[in-house]
């Protein structure tokens, strides 16, 4: 669907360069009315850049994901620099289930936490129903902002203090399972109790 759109959008910017190069040709208004419509089909096609953020790990992206165990449950933490999340622009963050792999340890994460530095930093929990899977991009997790700001408002601190996620890996791995599960299949337990 994205490929489709750029290419409309190739086509579109071509043929509103044609008609303008016509309407200057062959000195005709029509062609001239024709490219001034035409914007208003290129900005439908045009797609909405700003409407989801992606952590990718890059070198200086200032990103880390860490695994650790909080209260007896594993967790993983995503870790960034306050304002790295534009929570006021972006609907979703998204981040690719393979980016767990190049997570620290979690003896680095507790030597961290015992010299200070992690508790003065200000964290949200990441509920089940925060999550949802790409539409279009297999292995990626979506964390939906708008309700994290929401939450944000009982808290002592602003979503601009906030430098860490937590996501409980109960959670994160359920919301992987059904990427592994093909809507509309049945399993065997649930067609033993259909048949019933």
């Amino acid at each position: 669907m994205f490929k489709l759109n750029k290419w409309l959008l190739v086509l579109s910017v071509i043929v509103f360069i044609g008609l303008l190069g016509l309407s200057v040709y062959y000195e005709s208004i029509v062609y001239l009315y024709a490219a001034s419509a035409l914007p208003v089909a290129i900005v439908i096609f045009l797609p909405d850049l700003g409407r989801h953020q992606y952590i990718r790990l890059k070198p200086k992206a200032g990103v880390r994901f860490l695994k650790q165990t909080i209260g007896g449950d594993p967790v993983l933490t995503i870790a960034f620099k306050p304002g790295f999340i534009r929570w006021n622009h972006s609907r979703k963050l998204y981040f690719h289930l393979n980016s767990m792999g190049n997570s620290e340890s979690s003896g680095a994460t507790e030597a961290k936490a015992a010299s200070g530095s992690a508790s003065t930093e200000a964290a949200l929990a990441v509920l089940p129903f925060d999550l949802s899977l790409h539409p279009r991009k297999q292995g990626w997790i979506g964390i939906d902002l708008p309700q994290l700001a929401e939450r944000t408002r009982s808290l002592s601190y602003t979503t601009d203090e906030v430098s860490r996620l937590l996501i409980r890996m109960a959670d994160l791995e359920a919301a992987a399972m059904k990427v592994m599960v093909t809507p509309g299949a049945v399993t065997a337990n649930e067609g033993k109790q259909l048949q019933a």
